[in-house]
């Protein structure tokens, strides 16, 4: 009975290099090597299997979309432990897990898998990775496998493609999982027997299971739905010499197809090896089997040949490999069918089903020593000599010279399972067919014959992917198989595994699972099995371990003859201790047990038993009538179960244990058995009536007795058996073949009288053949003297079947058949359309569909089964299959996408062919935004982006935010602006760009899920809690090619601005600033060109020159030295670096900007462009100063004046390209004085500017550039003149006594309906009007133009000369410039390009009107954002003088001193530990603060304040450390950033508000125009937080006589990266301002909220926003060097810049430092960015903590892995310059994050979360790397973090009682309204408990209620039927603090004011823990599951040893 067990151990000792002893229930291959399906060594009892006590042991499902093709593997490393399952996925991962549990082991993805969308082919969805099932040596516990990955531009541009797949041979420790050797290549590899093949992964699949021979791993490769050029391989792999050493071709030769087109079909001759994912065979003798599929070439035509002869074409062939030295392959043998090139025609692959090699000590007969059996589509099995295979067309009429061909006509995708005992099976599973049993039996001659003797009852899925067989038995014993079957729809089914007498296989019931994978079979370890479903589940399925007795099993009672018994004794030993056995059962009555015989009481731990068992077959009545009572009617082996059922003395221990019984009963006498019960023919289909087919089928005549059995006779009939008169007919062997029934025949039915001996069988011949189309059937009857039995013959013949084929069309009709083209034609996305295929069966017999490869993606069936193949189409009857377009919703202007995809079809008409039906379809979007010449948008998608740029926004430049905005508005915007990229974001904002957005930013559609608000049906960008903001961005397509490598953003784009690199014979140096003193280029000024400046006109006006330059945009300028002070730019980002001026005459390229040079240098080895002037020379003699030009004097060469022009009347009146000095004095008539300078600028005025002089240092040095012989001035130099009004002109009659009044330009104070309103400076960070850029032409702009092209817009500006700007706001930092309506003290002095009687603006400076303006001339003028009122009163009213100017007095920012209801209290700083004002926050957006905004949000509290531009905070109380800031000016406060909503008004500045309290009953008139009461003082009663001191009297009176104002800007986004600039100019002002209030405030209520933090390591300053600083020392610091630097800290990534303005000079410093947060809340926090010099101490020892060290409270875990997806991913940041230990561990303390685990990676990166994730553990090494921002400390290394666990972490908890309301529990919202009607508000970034407490009560509301973590409600009762739920559903973490709960979806926190819970003092009345919250510090390090303390507010009172009581 061993036999087989043994023969398995020693096959595996031959082939693997080294197999242990021990572990005999591993499985470390697919099945086993010889691919039989038998496994004997699992300890299956089905006693066991078919018992309660087998079940569902475990189960784990694994990532989205992961599969497992490959089978598991059960392993038992040599290091000795328990049993782990090795998986690997389509997904290329690969794990390990313990086989008992299924706890997690180790997990790893080797590579990136294969997409399946590349190939069209959906056999497997998804991802291709891992399919073929490894091999596990267990001599090295090495696990050996193929992955298909890519190499990006392997052999194609891109980063995947099919040309770039490649698959990579692996070798893993199966204990670590990591490589013992990297990863071996394939691709390249040359096939041995077809060199001009060679390996292309990406076209080819690793299907089969691994194969190892010594040590070589052998792998075979088919192809992907027969697309693309591949031929089948079989690779080998020797792991020692860890190189590919066999590579054999199934095509080779002349015949078979080779082309280099690898996207031929075809091309390279098919032949491919999948074999259902069953492996290569091998029988130990060095030979490796294996079956190929559909091959194009055909050596074999028609001549018989060996299989010895060495076909080259070996497609559709069962073949034979040897294994040579080396483990080189070579053809020994091989089998083709005869009609193969049929199959290849109708697509009957023959290598859909493996080869098994049967066991041969059972499995043989005469002449055959070994079998191999294999099967197909085509629905035959073929039984083969594994010696002989069999060639080609050597059988009889040239049919197949093989052992047996059983005929079923069934398809089979899977192989063949074998079970050697009990006379030997083969068991096959045809798809949608039960399971047929063949059993094996001889001819005559003793050649080996299978008839089919049983089948199961259930039928298999109707569907490809049907599993292959397996057979295990208890320890290799009789009576205990058990059938295996995996199956796609029933999941795991099994049966016992030898047919009953009634032919059917008995059911055993085990738990259900889902549907498996294709084509699996059950893995086994000891006593457990394992398999995966459809979704990549894995399950585990075995007998529990706590069994309460150890019996003897199974208990075999040998031979027992009919008519006698045996008996038998059972042993047991208890494991546990048991009360008692309750009973005894068995299944099969014939064995007889009595309860009397087991021990009757308590049996003790250890004892031991024994009992007998009888079998007794006295009684026992043997007959093989039909339907005769009970089971045992027949000889046989019989076994069945007995249940021990025990009362345990403990728990946890099972209460039954099965024990198996198993003999073999026989009868003394004859007794006969012919098999099987029924003999189908299935169908003959006949095309040639004169050439009918056969059908042979044989059956078995058989013994089942002692006794010897005689033949008496035969008989048939047609009759019915039920019928009262049957008409038989006596067989006669008169003539062979010898009639069987009407069509049925044999031709070796032996004769009358032979003797069989008993327990011998005849396998008998029989054929169907047919005469005509019908049915066919005949009883045929055997007698002997050892009874009678029948069979039953079954055939029918028909005519073929014929399909027909058809498409439908849109309007349901039906296209001609050899249409194969399904269109959709153009649907909308976001919809569903439908085509139906038919196929029609016309013919006469039952059509299959053969071959069935549908569509997956946008295109995909209906129902995932239709038309599947092996499906069966009755006689005119019609399959049908709907087809499905899906698409996906699309963002408007999404370019038209034209799908397509194919179903391949084939069916077995042999007429038919492949169909390949092309399916194809164009997703048109909707089309906005403006449109081109060809009506098509100028604007298409390009994709959702994250906003994460460290240097800024993806796209700069916003135009606007509003209401109504839509991507339509948006894009006319930015196509105005003439702007490549147009992005909407956050429903109400547009940005514009020329840079394209990196793919790095890139993100899932779903991000940019925000509806336009001028448009619900169209998206503007997203926000994600805690990952910032999300824009949807749009591209023109004319300018800008997308492209899958762009991950930085430099893509060029075509026909947007760009940095030219190269002009002319010039190169582009850099972006350079201008010059300390003058020019940085001072050699030549040439004039603007009428059409605009450009960089190629500069070129050429400066040729000769070492250098040019352009700057601002349209000026350009030469030289030959770069002047001092004038440097080069550090980035490379117009952005960053100024230089991002648009040329004027080419808006596709950078001409510098304000203070910057585009510099570009001459190159002398390029050629000088034709065309272009030389150098210009000096004629000569040299240049002069002539002494009169006409009635002009020369005065001297004079400076600049200090601020502005020294001659600023009129400027430039002549072109400077032809400038002379005669020129300059024509253009100047009129004036006293003309200078020229920078030799082509001209200047006129009649006085000079304050600090213009003689100049004595000769730099009036530069010629005219229209006269080479004349000087016209120099750098910041003038050749004056002055009129001499007593000259008398030359030629002319009259003589002129004084000079002509001067009719130059003016200041114009109206513009249409437009009134000056002033110069305004540029703002800080972008345009001052940022509304609309340029709408006209600046080469001919005017005034008038200008305001035309601003028609809508509030404001509109000059700039530039050539500049039109509007706008409905300023941007933040444009302010009123100084110098009054003086144009050149001011700075607009620059003439208008179109109207040189007009100002447009100067450099940085715009002329700026107002629509509509009402603005009064008044006295009282504003400078510099202070007021000055020259007629006040000291009793406060102001008097007003009359002006002696007529233009408006333009008003710059101010501070609104006087507004309805309130009084100003000052510019206050910030509280200590939270806002100073925390009841409500940030109530209106950012967008439209403005003083009265905000006043208005706030109108039910004290006090409201407005902070940094766009924040705005009210309440009740100014809390703690908040106070007013000293200083008379907004520059000394620092209340100084101008509004977002409202430019003319300050709305405080960086940690500063200006203060509001609200006045009862005052009835004051809003103002915002700054006109301040004079002379009083004020003495205000600051309101008291806790611990401050009350009524302290500030009393105020400011006075500015030389004061320096400082404006400060801040812009946010939600990416956390904030942008700040600080201007700080030197003014003359004065004022006095004084305001009289007093208010005394108390309130019984105290709030909480955060507090901003920013740190600085590793000397870290942390800066709070009172302005509070601590220090923090390194832990560990050794002094070797030291060294000063500036450090800038800040909570976000910041760029900041300075800029100081001074008389003569100009700098600008700009520091930054980049840091990413991602965090998954998003919090509204300032924060303070301060720059500091200190001094710091460079280590030279590094800190290294040991596991356990505590550091600032944070005790070390240790070195974790990192993992995919990571090990701590709740939160995380990066900082490359400032990583420190403790700055990542206050990110991940604070309040708005509460996590447990700091882990820091690769020094500069922060992770967060509360326990490691994905298998991550603490105990790996290489945590090595310095954090960046302290080098004296460890931030992890690469792919490993050290982790930190707060050892003072607090978890949230539901705050029990704010003042004097306490929580009420957990409310679900009511189905009609709210639980609170009352007051609302909502906080997405600051809603904690205490704010919304502190609302509701100054709402004087009883109850307050906070839902969804942000949202807060209050009211005076609780909605009707109000029922409190489970706390623990209240489960969201407030907004504002990550300590608190805030509700839930639809559930609210509810809090009751109950005010005598509060004592006087403000403490709790009752001592009640239940409603107080009152935590203790931890002073040690905790476990990671055991964890207490506090974080955030609380962490520097804790530290501090302060207890913190969180209950007020």
């Amino acid at each position: 009975m061993l036999q087989s067990l043994t023969r398995l151990v020693a096959l595996a000792a031959a082939i693997l290099p080294q197999v242990r002893a021990a572990a005999l229930t591993d499985s470390y291959t697919d099945a086993d090597p010889a691919q039989s399906g038998y496994l004997p060594n699992h300890n299956m009892d089905p006693a066991v299997v078919d018992s309660s006590e087998f079940g569902l042991l475990w189960s784990t499902r694994y990532n989205a979309q992961e599969q497992f093709y490959a089978k598991p593997l059960v392993y038992t490393p040599n290091a000795g432990g328990p049993q782990i399952v090795f998986i690997a996925s389509s997904q290329n991962w690969i794990r390990t897990m313990d086989a008992k549990s299924g706890t997690p082991l180790n997990a790893r993805q080797v590579h990136t898998p294969f997409l399946q969308a590349e190939i069209g082919c959906t056999d497997i969805p998804n991802t291709i990775g891992i399919i073929g099932t490894p091999v596990i040596d267990p001599a090295t516990d090495t696990a050996y496998f193929f992955a298909k990955t890519y190499i990006p531009n392997f052999r194609t541009a891109g980063n995947t493609g099919v040309f770039n797949g490649v698959y990579y041979f692996h070798g893993v420790n199966v204990n670590t999982l990591a490589d013992v050797f990297p990863p071996i290549l394939i691709d390249g590899s040359q096939s041995d027997n077809a060199p001009a093949k060679y390996f292309v992964g990406g076209v080819i699949l690793q299907r089969p299971a691994l194969t190892q021979i010594g040590s070589v791993v052998y792998g075979g490769f088919g192809g992907h739905c027969d697309l693309f050029n591949y031929t089948g391989l079989v690779v080998g792999v020797d792991i020692n010499q860890k190189k590919v050493v066999t590579n054999f071709a199934t095509e080779s030769g002349p015949l078979a197809p080779q082309t280099n087109v690898w996207n031929q079909n075809g091309g390279g001759g098919e032949g491919g090896i999948w074999m259902s994912g069953m492996a290569l065979a091998t029988d130990g003798a060095n030979r490796l089997f294996w079956v190929s599929g559909n091959g194009v070439g055909h050596e074999n035509q028609g001549v018989p040949a060996s299989g010895s002869s060495g076909c080259k074409t070996l497609g559709e062939a069962a073949v034979n490999l040897a294994v040579g030295d080396g483990g080189k392959l070579s053809l020994t043998d091989y089998f083709q069918p005869y009609d193969y090139q049929g199959m290849d025609g109708g697509d009957q692959d023959f290598g859909s089903g493996g080869v098994a090699l049967l066991d041969p000590g059972t499995f043989k007969g005469t002449g055959v020593s070994r079998i191999a059996v294999t099967s197909g589509k085509n629905g035959k099995i073929y039984i083969l000599n594994a010696n002989n295979l069999g060639g080609y067309k050597l059988g009889p009429g040239q049919t197949d010279g093989i052992i047996q061909t059983i005929v079923t006509n069934k398809a089979v995708f899977g192989g063949i399972g074998s079970y050697p005992l009990e006379g030997g099976y083969i068991y096959s599973t045809p798809v949608g067919y039960p399971t047929y049993v063949y059993k094996l039996g001889f001819s005559g001659s003793g050649v080996p014959v299978f008839s089919q003797v049983g089948h199961t009852p259930e039928t298999s899925a109707g569907r490809v992917g049907v599993g292959i067989p397996v057979i295990t038995t208890f320890q290799g014993k009789e009576g205990t198989a058990i059938l295996w079957m995996c199956d796609p729809d029933a999941g795991l089914r099994a049966w016992y595994a030898v047919p009953g007498s009634d032919g059917l296989l008995k059911r055993i019931n085990i738990p259900q699972v889902n549907g498996l994978n294709k084509f699996q079979r059950p893995a086994f370890g000891d006593s457990r099995l394992y398999v995966t479903d459809a979704q990549g589940t894995l399950y585990c399925l075995g007998s529990p371990v706590n069994l309460p007795l150890n019996c003897t099993s199974p208990v075999n009672f040998g031979t027992v003859a009919l008519g006698s018994s045996a008996s038998q004794t059972v042993s047991c030993k208890a494991n546990i201790p048991i009360t008692r056995i309750q009973d005894v059962t068995v299944g099969d009555a014939h064995f007889e047990v009595s309860l009397a015989d087991l021990p009757q009481g308590a049996i003790a731990k250890g004892a031991t038993f024994s009992f007998p068992v009888k079998w007794n077959l006295q009684t026992t009545t043997v007959s093989n009538a039909p339907n005769a009572s009970y089971g045992n009617t027949s000889p046989g082996i019989k076994s069945t179960a007995l249940t021990i059922q025990t009362v345990n003395g403990i728990d946890g221990y099972s209460s039954k244990f099965p024990i198996s019984l198993t003999g073999t009963e026989v009868s003394q006498k004859p007794f006969l058995v012919l098999a099987p019960i029924t003999v189908d023919y299935s169908g003959v289909v006949i095309t040639d009536p004169a050439n009918i087919p056969t059908v042979s089928v044989p059956f078995v005549i058989s013994n089942a007795g002692v006794g010897p059995l005689t033949i008496t006779g035969y008989a048939f009939t047609a009759d019915e058996l039920d019928n009262a008169n049957i008409n038989y007919t006596n067989v006669t062997f008169a003539q062979q073949p010898y009639k069987l029934g009407d069509g049925f025949s044999s031709s070796n039915l032996p004769a009358v009288g032979t003797v069989i001996s008993g327990g011998g069988e005849i396998s008998v011949d029989s054929t169907f053949t047919p005469t005509a189309v019908g049915t066919y059937s005949s009883y045929f009857f055997v007698y002997s003297n050892g009874g009678r039995a029948f069979t039953i013959l079954e055939g029918s013949a028909s005519t073929a079947p014929i399909a027909n084929f058809s498409i439908s069309t849109s309007e349901g009709g039906w296209l001609p058949e050899q249409n194969l083209i399904m269109d959709f034609g153009k649907v909308a996305p976001g919809t569903t359309s439908s085509r139906k295929i038919r196929i029609c069966n016309e013919g006469g017999s039952v059509l299959q569909i053969s071959k069935s490869k549908p569509p997956n993606g946008v295109f995909r069936p209906e129902d995932p089964t239709a038309l599947h193949e092996s499906q069966d189409i009755p006689v005119n009857d019609c399959a049908y299959a709907t087809v499905l377009f899906v698409t996906n919703a699309e963002e408007p202007n999404t370019p038209d996408q034209t799908f397509t995809n194919s179903w391949t079809l084939n069916t077995d008409d042999i007429t038919f062919g492949v169909h390949e039906v092309q399916i194809t379809g164009t997703v048109v979007s909707r089309k906005v935004g403006p449109t081109n010449s060809t009506g098509q948008p100028v604007y298409q998608y390009l994709g959702c982006y994250h906003e994460v740029k460290p240097a800024g926004r993806l796209l700069p430049y916003q135009q606007y935010v509003d209401a109504q905005n839509t991507v339509d508005r948006c894009q006319t915007s930015c196509n105005s602006g003439k702007y490549v990229f147009s992005g909407t974001e956050y429903q109400t904002e547009c940005y514009c760009g020329n840079t394209p957005p990196a793919n790095l930013y890139k993100s899932d559609e779903i991000q940019c899920n925000y509806a336009c608000a001028g448009d619900q049906s169209e998206t503007c960008g997203g926000v994600q809690v805690g990952a910032g903001g999300f824009i949807s961005v749009y591209y023109d397509p004319t300018r800008f090619t997308p492209s899958d490598n762009d991950t930085t953003g430099t893509v060029p784009v075509s026909g947007a601005p760009q940095t030219i690199k190269q002009v002319g014979n010039y190169n582009y140096l850099g972006c350079y600033s201008e010059a300390t003193q003058g020019r940085a280029l001072s050699g030549k000024a040439p004039a603007v060109p009428d059409t605009g400046t450009t960089l190629e006109s500069c070129q050429a006006a400066c040729q000769g020159y070492q250098y040019f330059g352009t700057e601002f945009g349209n000026e350009c300028y030469c030289g030959n030295t770069i002047n001092a002070g004038s440097v080069a730019q550090a980035s490379d980002d117009v952005n960053t670096n100024g230089c991002s001026m648009l040329c004027g005459g080419n808006q596709t390229e950078y001409c510098g900007g304000a203070n910057r040079l585009e510099m570009y240098q001459l190159n002398a080895s390029l050629p000088v462009p034709t065309g272009t002037p030389t150098n210009p020379t000096t004629p000569t003699g040299g240049p002069t100063n002539a002494p009169t030009i006409g009635a002009w004097n020369y005065l001297g060469c004079y400076t600049e004046a200090t601020n502005g022009r020294a001659l600023s009347g009129k400027l430039n009146p002549v072109p400077g390209a032809t400038l002379t000095n005669e020129a300059c004095a024509a253009g100047c008539q009129g004036y006293k004085y003309f200078g020229s300078e920078f030799s082509g600028e001209c200047y006129c005025g009649n006085t000079f500017g304050a600090g213009a002089v003689l100049a004595t240092d000769g730099g009036c040095s530069m010629t005219c550039n229209g006269n080479a012989t004349e000087y016209c001035g120099g750098p910041n130099r003038l050749t004056t003149y002055t009129f001499n009004t007593t000259s008398t002109s030359t030629g002319t009659a009259s003589t002129s006594a004084t000079a002509t009044a001067p009719a130059g330009p003016a200041i114009k104070n109206t513009v249409s309906t437009w009134s000056y309103y002033g110069c305004m400076t540029e703002a800080t960070n972008g345009r001052a009007l940022s509304g609309l850029a340029n709408p006209v032409g600046g080469a001919t702009l005017t005034l008038e133009k200008c305001a035309t092209a601003c028609a809508g817009y509030t404001y509109f500006g000059t700039e530039y000369s050539g500049e039109c700007y509007c706008g409905n706001t300023f941007g933040a930092g444009s302010v009123l410039a100084t110098g009054g309506n003086d144009p050149g003290a001011s700075g607009c002095s620059m003439l208008c390009n179109g109207d040189q009687l007009e100002y447009c603006g100067g450099p940085n400076r715009l002329s700026t009107y107002k629509t509509n303006s009402t603005l009064a001339t008044s006295s009282s003028m504003r400078t510099g954002g202070t007021a000055t009122n020259t007629g006040a009163t000291a009793s406060g009213t102001s008097s007003t003088t009359s002006s002696t100017s007529t233009t408006p007095t333009p008003t710059g920012p101010l501070t609104v001193q006087s507004l309805a209801g309130y009084t100003y209290m000052g510019c206050y700083s910030e509280a200590t530990n939270n806002r100073a004002l925390s009841d409500l926050q940030n109530p209106i957006l950012a967008a439209k603060v403005s003083v009265e905004s905000c006043s208005a949000a706030c109108s039910q509290y004290t006090y409201f304040g407005v902070e940094y531009s766009g924040e705005c905070y009210c309440g009740n109380t100014i809390n703690t450390g908040s106070a007013k800031v000293a200083g008379t000016t907004e520059a000394q406060t620092n209340c100084n950033m101008v509004c977002n909503g409202n430019a003319t008004e300050y709305c405080g500045g960086p940690s500063r508000l200006n203060m509001y309290q609200k006045v009862g009953g005052t009835s004051a008139s809003s103002t915002s125009s700054g006109v301040i009461s004079a002379t009083t003082t004020s003495a205000t009663t600051v309101p008291t937080g806790q611990n401050s001191v009350a009524n302290v009297m500030l009393t105020t009176s400011s006075t500015s006589p030389t004061s320096s104002s400082t404006t400060s800007s801040s812009t946010s986004s939600p990416t956390s990266t904030s942008t700040s600039s600080t201007t700080t100019s030197s003014t003359t002002s004065s004022s006095t301002t004084s305001t009289t209030s007093s208010a005394t405030i108390s309130s019984s209520l105290s709030s909480t909220s955060k507090t901003a933090t920013t740190t600085t390591s590793p000397t870290s300053t942390t800066t709070t926003s009172s302005g509070s600083t601590s220090t923090s020392k390194p832990l560990t610091t050794t002094s070797s060097s030291t060294s000063t630097s500036t450090t800038s800290s800040s909570t976000s990534s910041t760029q900041s810049s300075t800029t100081t303005t001074s008389s003569t000079s100009s700098s600008t410093t700009t520091s930054k430092s980049s840091t990413t947060i991602t965090s998954s809340s998003s919090t509204s926090s300032s924060s303070t960015s301060t720059s500091k010099t200190s001094t710091s101490t460079t280590s030279s020892a590094t800190y290294l903590p040991t596991t356990g060290a505590l550091h600032n409270n944070w005790a070390y875990l240790g070195c974790a892995n990192e993992t995919t997806p990571r090990a701590l991913s709740s939160a995380s940041y990066s900082s490359s310059t400032a990583m420190t230990l403790e700055s990542c561990m206050s990110f991940c303390a604070s309040s708005t994050n509460n996590y447990a685990l700091a882990g820091l990676e690769n020094g500069q990166e922060c992770y967060c979360g509360n326990a490691l994730q994905n298998y991550a553990a603490v105990g790996y090494t290489g945590c090595n790397k310095p954090c960046k921002g302290n080098s004296s400390e460890i931030c992890g290394g690469s792919s490993r973090l050290s982790v930190w666990n707060y050892t003072q972490y607090i978890p949230p908890t539901t705050v029990r009682q704010v003042g004097t309301y306490l929580s009420q529990g957990c409310y679900p919202e009511p189905t009609q309204g709210r639980l609170l009607s009352g007051a609302s508000y909502t906080n997405k970034t600051g809603m904690t408990v205490e704010s919304c407490v502190n609302y509701c009560a100054a709402s004087g509301a009883a109850y307050a209620g906070l839902e969804f973590g942000q949202e807060c409600f209050c009211g005076n009762g609780l909605a009707s039927g109000a029922t409190a739920t489970d706390q623990g559903k209240c489960n969201m973490l407030c907004s504002g603090n990550y300590h608190e709960f805030c509700g839930a979806q639809s559930l609210l926190n509810v809090y009751k004011n109950t005010p005598g819970s509060v004592n006087s003092d403000g403490s709790a009345a009752t001592a009640d823990t239940v409603n107080k919250a009152v935590i203790q510090p931890n002073g040690t390090a905790s476990s990671m599951g055991k964890r207490d303390g506090v974080l955030g507010e609380g962490v520097e009172r804790m530290r501090a040893g302060l207890r913190w009581e969180r209950s007020v």
